[in-house]
């Protein structure tokens, strides 16, 4: 059984539960998400979420790099570990960039409510993606994407683009990507129109969620 912290919609604490209750129930909670940027590429690496670990989901579906509950008994810096269960990296949180709090409430069916307090970060490792590894079964791939195509496609500029996994060349439309992610606060957007401009050496303080 893993519990977190619960909290109100103002982000105090009130207590703690079992992790699935939280999205049964619908109460809000901390979650640790971290984008992974290759900097000398200039590439942006997402995971390939299994549909099968949480079922969510009728298909796999392209999701941030890495993203995972705080337990109640963790502190904010303590999500790197979901980095090392989700990717096989070990990034030291000093490093990451900080982008800001999310606050988003969303029922994705009936018996999964998400509102979730998500700490949003930038992660930036220059490695092949041959060496990103899952402990377990939660994701079928990783996939990795030029940035500025990226964007391109998320704008609606581009009907396709190529990224490449472990093994291929794949082509990927909008379709193969969490929808709630590409609508609303545009997501996945923001978070690339971020990394670019952290690339681009923009002021740090300047570059916020």
């Amino acid at each position: 059984m893993e519990y977190i912290n619960i909290y109100n919609d103002n982000h105090e604490l009130i207590g703690e539960c079992e992790k699935d209750y939280a999205h049964k129930a619908g109460l809000w909670h901390e979650v640790f998400t971290c984008q992974i940027i290759n900097p000398k590429k200039k590439t942006a690496v997402f995971q390939v979420k299994n549909h099968n670990h949480n079922n969510i989901h009728d298909k796999d579906l392209i999701e941030i790099t890495i993203g995972g509950h705080i337990r109640s008994d963790e502190k904010l810096e303590d999500g790197i570990r979901e980095i090392k269960e989700e990717t096989g990296l070990e990034i030291d949180f000093n490093k990451l960039k900080y982008l800001g709090l999310r606050q988003v409430a969303t029922t994705v069916k009936e018996d999964y409510i998400i509102r979730e307090f998500q700490n949003i970060y930038l992660g930036f490792v220059d490695k092949d993606i041959k060496e990103y590894h899952c402990v377990d079964d939660e994701v079928s791939e990783f996939i990795e994407f030029d940035i500025d195509e990226l964007i391109e496609l998320l704008l609606g500029n581009k009907k396709s683009i190529y990224g490449n996994t472990k093994e291929k060349k794949v082509k990927i439309t909008l379709d193969n990507f969490v929808e709630s992610y590409l609508n609303g606060d545009k997501l996945y957007l923001r978070l690339l129109i971020a990394a670019k401009r952290y690339l681009n050496g923009e002021r740090e303080e300047l570059i916020f969620w």
